[in-house]
């Protein structure tokens, strides 16, 4: 395998675990409570991604991009309602 498709293998995989970590964190907190807690998934999304950043510095951009895209994400879509109504 060549050092480009490593490469993208690991921005693949960094997206992927951000999705995969807000979206099961969303849908825990969907199941776990009457109202939605959108401030709860706002802040360990936020929170991670400060984390992350100051242990690893911009090694780790697309985790850190990710992971605040898909917070924002899955807090609308589970509060559309919210919204909308």
């Amino acid at each position: 395998m060549s050092q480009y498709n490593l490469e993208e293998l690991k921005i693949l995989n960094q997206v992927l675990f951000a999705l995969f970590i807000v979206a099961d964190f969303a849908l825990l907190l969907f199941l776990k409570n009457n109202a939605f807690p959108w401030f709860a998934l706002l802040g360990a999304g936020i929170g991670l991604a400060i984390i992350v950043l100051c242990w690893t510095g911009t090694k780790h951009l697309y985790f850190i991009a990710s992971l605040l895209v898909c917070t924002i994400l899955f807090s609308l879509v589970y509060n559309w309602h919210t919204i909308v109504h």
